[in-house]
């Protein structure tokens, strides 16, 4: 059952009027003689889009996201109308939930601006944020956060995490290095808190958690040591997952990155140096959803070549198969996450998780070994 809330139609107002227009909606949703309207609010939700139809699939989304982590959002569209086109502004208050009684209600701006007025945005966001709670940008874009200019600095300037989505990146290698960089400068120690996380880390979470149970010493004892070989096979845009798994089993193996070679399209292959010897990670791509579709490990099982290979099942579990062995499948109930509640999952842990910020090291020295 959908826990969406429902749509009533947009106001366009002057931006100075978006308050009062925001609680004209909020009184007349309260209905005559009924108690007032809550308004739900964790955050100030930024959502960052620099098309109209990014933004259509986004506030499709904003709904649900908003019934994970209530906020009030504001969505920000840049590139849209005229060059010279100011900042307008629609503004919306949903009831959430469902059936009689039930007084929560959502906020949304939608704040829309031309080329030569997007830098406008970031002034009227500082307008429109509540001053005492968090600030939580989600870069909706799909141009790699730290080439995006100072678009992004501006807007992020107050934010304590900034949610970004390496899926579709057009150029991986430039994307990991450039990422890295921006990473350390975004959660600098000594400053005051902030995080930052890719969505693409959060769909693999199933996957590192069943692997690093599979890769065991009491699960499989001596298995980790003998892996000579790592093949990811992932969808169309998923190459940056696919790198970032890579990158997390590397570090898990003990691997360093000696060299690299890509053919785009097609797979990046990178060999390692280990006390054992040198080592390959192959990160293929092929046909299917934009995701991670497979993780193959040559080793050795009780002595002799094998291999271990996770792999979805049905869409509802991972599974991790033993080949070479008399031994039944380790498999991990997949929890039905869509895409607006992982990132509304996200937007509530703003938690720095150390094995993101090791792998991401780890892919950093796989793209310097490319070049």
């Amino acid at each position: 059952m959908s826990t969406a809330c429902a749509a009533p139609r947009p106001v366009a107002v002057p931006l100075r009027d978006v308050e009062r227009e925001l609680g004209r909606q909020s009184k007349a949703l309260q209905g005559p003689g009924e108690r007032p309207v809550q308004l739900a609010r964790m955050s100030n939700l930024v959502i960052y889009c620099d098309s109209a139809e990014r933004a259509a699939e986004v506030e499709a989304q904003v709904p649900d996201v908003v019934a994970v982590h209530p906020a009030r959002v504001l969505l920000l569209v840049a590139g849209v109308g005229p060059e010279d086109a100011g900042v307008t502004a629609e503004v919306v208050v949903r009831p959430c939930g469902g059936g009689h009684g039930h007084h929560a209600c959502a906020e949304q701006v939608t704040l829309r601006a031309g080329e030569g007025s997007a830098h406008r945005l970031p002034f009227a966001v500082r307008e429109l944020t509540i001053g005492d709670l968090p600030v939580n940008l989600w870069w909706a874009s799909p141009h790699t956060p730290p080439l995006a200019g100072p678009l992004l600095f501006d807007l992020s300037e107050n934010a304590q995490q900034i949610i970004y989505d390496s899926r579709g990146w057009a150029n991986p290698v430039v994307g990991v290095l450039a990422t890295t960089a921006w990473l350390e400068s975004v959660e600098r120690p000594g400053g005051r808190w902030r995080v930052a996380a890719d969505l693409n880390w959060r769909r693999l979470k199933y996957w590192r958690r069943l692997l690093t149970q599979a890769l065991s010493p009491t699960a499989a004892p001596g298995v980790a040591a003998s892996v000579t070989e790592v093949l990811v096979e992932h969808g169309p845009e998923a190459v940056v997952q696919g790198w970032e798994l890579g990158a997390w089993l590397a570090r898990q193996l003990g691997w360093r990155p000696h060299g690299g070679k890509a053919r785009p399209g097609v797979e990046i292959t990178w060999i390692f140096s280990t006390a054992h010897g040198p080592r390959m990670l192959r990160v293929r791509q092929e046909q299917g959803p934009p995701e991670v579709r497979r993780v193959r490990l040559a080793c050795m099982l009780e002595g002799r070549p094998g291999t271990l290979e996770a792999v979805p099942e049905d869409g509802r579990r991972l599974a991790v198969r033993l080949e070479g062995v008399n031994a039944a499948p380790r498999t991990l109930t997949l929890p039905g996450h869509p895409a607006a509640e992982i990132i509304g999952r996200q937007l509530c842990d703003r938690e720095r998780d150390p094995a993101f910020t090791e792998s991401m090291a780890v892919a950093h020295a796989m793209a310097q070994s490319m070049l």
